[in-house]
């Protein structure tokens, strides 16, 4: 399995194919909030912070994980399901991690396969909130992380409604 960082130069070239991926293979997990942000994604706007990779199996694609700002604007990975519990989200994750040095994901409660993917490669939850689906979402980082990258004042995390800080009643 190799895995293969693409520059923001490449945009133009992959996004069509990537986004076609996530809506066969994200499950229906990936948000239409996140697929329209890559959409409108360009090389002069994706910020330097930012990290698209894909998994390959010879030829063929088996995976893709996407970061927008460390995660702070968006993150998404999908696997395809020829290659799902073969270690290719663990494979991804962790070099997303290496090249970004921290990266930040949003994971509904009722997504047990990403919040295993996310825990078992050391990230941690560190705020509950309402997710941009209307549901209870844990915020974890991992690496480098500080929560107060994504919960300073007019972040998306501090902006959902009903937020409520890990370990406070």
């Amino acid at each position: 399995m190799k895995i293969h960082p693409f520059p923001p130069q490449a945009l133009h070239r992959i996004k069509k194919p990537i986004l076609r991926f996530m809506k066969c293979y994200g499950d229906g997990r990936i948000t239409y909030r996140a697929m329209r942000w890559f959409n409108q994604q360009t090389a002069e706007n994706f910020k330097e912070n930012s990290y698209i990779a894909a998994a390959y199996d010879g030829k063929k694609v088996a995976g893709i994980i996407v970061f927008g700002n460390y995660g702070i604007e968006e993150s998404f990975i999908a696997v395809h399901p020829d290659y799902r519990q073969k270690g290719v989200g663990e494979k991804l994750l962790k070099q997303a991690m290496a090249s970004l040095g921290k990266v930040y994901a949003r994971v509904a409660l009722d997504n047990i396969a990403s919040l295993k993917l996310c825990f078992t490669c050391g990230l941690v939850a560190f705020f509950l909130s309402k997710g941009p689906t209307g549901k209870p979402t844990f915020w974890l980082g991992g690496g480098n992380f500080n929560p107060d990258d994504v919960l300073k004042k007019g972040t998306s995390a501090t902006n959902e409604a009903h937020s409520l800080e890990i370990g406070q009643s």
